[in-house]
């Protein structure tokens, strides 16, 4: 049913023009219709794409952005990759924001068609309501960049699938993405589909590149990483660093914190035993289309990589898709166990990207309904790290560019004493 492809994209495309509208005949009306989804929005839209323009008009001028950045309305320091500042033709002005912004929105949206071909309605709406999240609301309100490193990890994964240069291409594309804002750079991972051979000629390539990058900005990275904002535990964020920040938030005992680690390690470890030992699912990853089982294991490597990092903006979970995707043509194929847990696992990720919409509901509950919901929501995040440590692991395991090391454990399988001659 080829016409499901678009129930995501042109929901996500019709939501956008129905924002822009408000915007442009009744503010106060976007304002309040936007708070719906648990964030506030920024008094203008597409404030984080005019952050980026805004470093590269004051470069442009001679202003040091890594000292002080009078272009920016937030007064931020220049906290991106310093490739951005090399891109002295990104045109700065309030016209160009909202175009900007739309076209990057609208290319999101539209990229979505690439990421996963549903099979029922029932697949077409659990994608949707993912597609259309507060977490994805999020990042197209803002115009964040980190919509145009999604739409540019997809170009690169689609021409990962095809001849050698296609191929080439597309692992320069991913690189150049890292380059753009370095945490895309797990979905080299893609570069596993290859033989042994060149998976080791891609993987020195990148590092090179990675290590001249590195030498070439060495004065400059540390500035960039030291202006990166490091949000508490209780903003709109997501990572490793939530759940015991809270927990030396709310408590002075140590013993509590280590507890609460202690929950976070085995929400890990049951996330990830609940796919690992499930009967069937090297199988299941073996046999989904190669584009998708890529793009579930670049998302998986994107989002796993950016929770254990540190914090990170909740947009920055539309990642999620990627992997939503691939778990939804999973379950098709998976015994009805397995199939189950999938189902499962896909629907904690809609849970986790409307829940922001959700939090005002359990604030106001009380202390005690939100002592409950927020460990709650973090245990969850840290189940869905396990399973998706546990998904590229299998993903890996079955990569051709793994393959000799397989065959070498097959050969070393357990030796059996050669009978002796009887006497």
């Amino acid at each position: 049913m080829k016409g499901l492809r678009l129930i995501a994209p042109l929901t996500g495309l019709a939501l956008l023009s129905a924002f822009a509208a408000m915007w442009r005949l009744d503010p106060d009306l976007y304002y309040r219709a936007f708070a719906l989804t648990g964030f506030a929005a920024f008094r203008t839209p597409f404030i984080d794409w005019e952050g980026v323009s805004a470093f590269v008009e004051c470069w442009r001028r001679g202003v040091d952005v890594y000292v002080v950045d009078p272009c920016d309305v937030r007064g931020q320091l220049f906290n991106y990759s310093p490739l951005w500042l090399e891109a002295r033709f990104i045109p700065f002005g309030l016209g160009w924001r909202y175009a900007i912004g739309l076209a990057m929105d609208a290319a999101f949206f539209a990229s979505l068609w690439f990421v996963f071909r549903p099979a029922s309605w029932r697949e077409a709406a659990i994608f949707t309501l993912a597609a259309v999240s507060p977490m994805v609301a999020f990042g197209a309100e803002r115009a964040n960049v980190d919509l145009a490193m999604f739409v540019l990890v997809v170009v690169g994964s689609s021409l990962s699938q095809g001849g050698p240069i296609s191929r080439l291409a597309g692992y320069a594309v991913l690189l150049f993405t890292g380059l753009l804002k370095f945490y895309p750079l797990a979905a080299l991972v893609a570069a596993l589909r290859e033989r042994p051979r060149k998976f080791w000629i891609v993987t020195v390539v990148c590092a090179l590149v990675v290590a001249g990058f590195v030498f070439a900005y060495r004065r400059e990275l540390p500035l960039v990483l030291a202006a990166v904002p490091h949000p508490t535990w209780d903003e709109l964020a997501f990572g490793a660093p939530n759940l015991t920040g809270w927990a030396r938030a709310v408590t002075l005992s140590p013993a509590i914190v280590l507890l609460f680690g202690v929950l976070a390690a085995a929400a890990a470890a049951a996330g990830a035993l609940i796919l690992a030992r499930s009967p069937g699912g090297a199988a299941v990853l073996a046999g989904i289309d190669p584009r998708e089982r890529t793009l579930l294991a670049m998302g998986a490597a994107v989002m796993l990589g950016c929770f254990a990092m540190g914090q990170n903006g909740d947009y920055r979970a539309i990642f999620l898709l990627m992997v939503e995707g691939g778990l939804l043509t999973a379950r098709r194929k998976a015994p009805p166990a397995l199939g189950r847990r999938l189902t499962v696992l896909a629907i904690v990720i809609v849970a986790l990207m409307w829940e922001p919409a959700l939090r005002p509901l359990a604030r106001t509950g009380g202390p005690v309904a939100w002592l409950i919901w927020w460990p709650g929501h973090e245990l969850l995040w840290w189940g869905l790290a396990g399973a998706l440590a546990a998904i590229l692991a299998g993903c890996a395991w079955d990569s051709p560019a793994l393959g000799p090391l397989r065959g070498s454990r097959r050969m070393a399988g357990p030796k059996t004493e050669k009978a002796r001659p009887g006497h």
